[in-house]
Order: C-alpha cells, then structure tokens, then sequence
C-alpha cells in the first residue's frame, strides 16, 4: 500500500486515487489517521490514508486466487477446484435439482450439467430430453412437499434479517463501515450493501461480491428453506456489470458479423456466461458457445451456419 495525506481524509484519498490513476471501485483504502484541528494552530496533523490497486492484489498460489484482506471463508470460494455447479452464484432450483439428483445416486453428465446451467430451456425440457424425467417428477414432488412444510414454519422476515446479520458480520471482519437494507420480493431477498469503500467489497471483476452471494445463499438454504433465494448487491454494481456484458456482447456480435471470425472473450463465470449467451441469442447471424474448464472457461462467439 502507498500512504497519502490532505487535510481532510477525503482529500487524501482523492490524491491518492488521482496519483495511483485508478478508480475509487478498483482501490483498497485505509484510513491510518483522520486530521486534527489542533488548538490555535498548535498540534495540527494531517489526515493519512493507505491505497492500494485492487487489480495487483492478486495471490495466485498452488492454482488458487486469494484477495488479500479479505477473510479466508470468502477466498476459499474462489478457489478454481470448485466445480461449474459450485462455481455459479444462481444456486436456485437448477443446483437443487442438480445436488438432489447426485445426492440419489443419479449419474449426471458433464453435458447435461452443462445445459443445466447454461441453457435458455428449463430443466424439466432439459431433464426430459435427456432420460430423466422420472427422477425430475420425484425430486419435484419431494421438493414441493419439503418447501411446504419449510415455509409453514420459517418466516421469511426472520430469514432475512439473519442472512443480512451473518453477510454483516463478514463486512465487519473486513474492517469496513457498511450498512444492509432489505428487501423482499415473495421469496426472493435483496441484500442491498452500502458502503464508503465499495471497492473491496465488489473485489477484483466482482469476486468478493459473487463469494458474498454464494455464502449467503449456502447459509439461507443450510439454516433455513431451499424455496427461499437472496441476491448480494452493492450500490448498483450488479446491473451496472449487466448492462456492460449486454453493450459488449453487442459490439463483439458486430465485429463478429463484419469480419466473419469467431471472437473468444476473456474468462467469466458461470452468471456472466449466461447473460452473453442470452445476449447473443436475440442477435441474427452469429451464436455463442462456452470453451474451457473454469474457473477459465470462456465465450466463444461465431457466425451463424444459417
């Protein structure tokens, strides 16, 4: 980290960033010290922060990607020896499905895990056109009967308020200020996070944030229902990220379609494939597919054979 003053702690962390060139989402600061007035003139100090590049905190060890300061509960999801399945932070009904059919011995292929999770059909197509259907009305009945007597019991309100507390006391561990607000939408929470130093809770290209979703999640469906979902967010990062996968899916279709060359993107996760997949699907003369073993798997976009 690299120390900075200003007379305010606002000012140093603006000189900070301005030297550094970098923004204040791609910055780990520190407050070392707030300024002090002093008494007639007497005793005054400047504020000091310490800034550090998000983008060059990376550890890569034995294979593995770790953020520093960040707790080790929430690296460990970033480790790439996690599956596609464990990988994805929509952990709703498709991975029940999915761990359900595994924990009943159902051999599944990494093909149709691949739709599972990937593909615009819903599992019951997915499951049906690949010899599973038997199993899918089982795990539905089981699944719709356990919800039941899940949610006549749990409150959601409860649920909420104790998935927001534990996401909280990870923020704390992080040395941040940090405030929760709670939403709910019939089963779905929102867990909308603010905070003066948004940076490090989003991590480099969102990897602190999508380890804070997936960790809630876990948590909301060991504590309490699987029927229940929660979505992690920070300001508006999530649909920010969104809207700049759609617009740079659309620009890579273009240059796709002018030059008649396949396009392979940088890696992303499984949520992020998805939305480029979607993307490119609505776009006439060019498709998408994914290549690669995460956490290194990839878009590939190419033109149509039509």
């Amino acid at each position: 980290m690299v120390l900075f003053t200003g007379k305010t702690v606002e000012e140093a962390i603006e000189t900070g960033l301005k030297e550094l060139n970098i923004s204040r989402l791609k910055a780990h600061i520190k407050v070392v010290s707030r300024e002090k007035k002093g008494f007639l003139g007497f005793g005054r100090k400047p504020a000091q922060v310490e800034i550090e590049n998000i983008s060059e905190n990376i550890i890569n060890k034995a294979d593995r990607k770790a953020i520093r300061g960040v707790p080790d509960e929430i690296n460990r999801q970033n480790a790439p020896v996690k599956s596609s399945l464990e990988d994805t932070v929509e952990l709703g009904k498709v991975t029940s499905i999915i761990r359900e059919m595994e924990e009943k011995g159902e051999l599944i292929d990494d093909s149709v895990k691949e739709q599972l999770l990937e593909s615009k059909k819903s599992p019951q197509t997915i499951l049906q056109e690949t010899g599973h259907i038997n199993v899918l009305e089982v795990l539905s009945a089981e699944e719709k009967q356990k919800n039941t007597n899940e949610t006549e019991t749990v409150s959601i309100e409860e649920a909420s308020k104790d998935v927001s507390d534990y996401i909280s006391k990870i923020i704390y561990e992080m040395d941040l200020e940090a405030s929760i607000d709670i939403t709910l939408n019939h089963r779905q929470i929102n867990l909308k996070i603010d905070t003066p130093d948004p940076g490090r809770v989003i991590g480099y290209h969102g990897k602190v944030l999508k380890s804070l979703q997936l960790l809630a999640q876990n948590y909301l469906h060991d504590h309490y229902s699987k029927a229940f979902s929660v979505t992690v967010n920070v300001h508006d990062y999530v649909e920010h990220r969104t809207k700049t996968l759609i617009d740079f899916s659309k620009k890579i279709a273009k240059r796709v379609l002018a030059s008649g060359e396949k396009y392979e993107m940088n890696p992303m996760s499984n949520t992020e494939r998805k939305i480029i997949h979607k993307t490119i699907t609505a776009i006439e003369g060019v498709d998408s597919y994914s290549e690669g073993n995460d956490p290194n798997r990839y878009v590939v976009v190419v033109p149509s054979n039509d």
